[in-house]
């Protein structure tokens, strides 16, 4: 293994947490839910529309009959609120109301995240749950999301701790001197097995790999700023005369620069774009 992977890895926590006694496990330990009865639903939300948007959510669960979706987030796409509010309306509209139903039969939606960055910096707390109580939610839908960030790995006095280290530790060695407890010693042996697959290694890869681009595209100009974005375009020889899948990354550049309201005339220097196709991209 070139490198070992660990929960943060979408394929990895899928494979893990389709086990129900794992999957417990975490929802109590980042969400405080006791849940009892569990009930893996499908992964996808297809919409008809080719035109429309398909919302893909990490995993799609019934827990003690309310509707619950899981997801895990490794980057900061700057749109997070926007995606869980698209992801449950799809949930809504598909399968919290029958049709012909009155509106009063409406089924609860809970919305889980776990992310792997900081969605609230003024707060302190790894668990931060959004309800009716504070008036941004209705009573029927509710999200709960939970920082990896907030928590020291090297804490051991934390609740969370040995189940933190599985998201966030990557040695594998250093793995198996942390984790004691049964539950989650057995979840690193999992890991430990799907690591050690060739055809399992190799789909946590590409996803691996798929994140790294991902990276470039929106922490380059978020976090780096547009020299920075430009740049490590450039790098990948975003230039004239590029190929069509340079050039598609080119126009992911620009549509961010363009979410983030940089001016036109810089959006075309830096990406070798024109005005009328930046303008196209609105």
């Amino acid at each position: 293994m070139s490198k070992f992977y660990n929960l943060m890895n979408d394929h990895l926590f899928k494979r893990i947490f389709t086990e129900e006694k794992y999957l417990k496990i975490l929802l109590k330990s980042f969400f405080n839910v006791n849940a009892e009865k569990i009930t893996y639903l499908n992964s996808e939300l297809v919409v008809s529309h080719k035109q429309a948007k398909v919302g893909v959510v990490d995993l799609l669960l019934e827990i003690d009959g309310n509707q619950v979706i899981l997801e895990l987030q490794n980057i900061n796409e700057h749109n997070f609120d926007k995606r869980l509010l698209y992801y449950s309306s799809g949930v809504i509209y598909t399968r919290c109301l029958g049709q012909g139903d009155d509106y009063t039969y409406l089924k609860k939606i809970k919305v889980y995240a776990i992310l792997n960055y900081a969605l609230f910096d003024d707060s302190d707390d790894a668990g931060v749950y959004l309800t009716r109580k504070n008036q941004i939610f209705s009573e029927n839908l509710e999200y709960k999301i939970f920082d990896l960030t907030k928590i020291d790995e090297n804490n051991k006095n934390s609740r969370n701790y040995e189940l933190v280290n599985l998201f966030k530790t990557s040695n594998l060695n250093k793995l198996k001197e942390i984790i004691k407890t049964k539950e989650c010693r057995e979840i690193l042996e999992k890991m430990e097995i799907y690591n050690k697959s060739e055809e399992e290694y190799q789909k946590m890869d590409e996803i691996y790999q798929k994140m790294l681009n991902e990276k470039l595209d929106y922490t380059s100009i978020y976090k780096g700023g547009v020299d920075a974005g430009f740049n490590q375009g450039k790098a990948l020889g975003l230039s004239e005369g590029i190929s069509q899948g340079e050039k598609n990354k080119t126009i992911s550049i620009a549509k961010n620069m363009l979410k983030e309201n940089v001016d036109v005339s810089l959006i075309s220097k830096y990406t070798n774009l024109s005005i009328k196709e930046i303008n196209s991209l609105r």
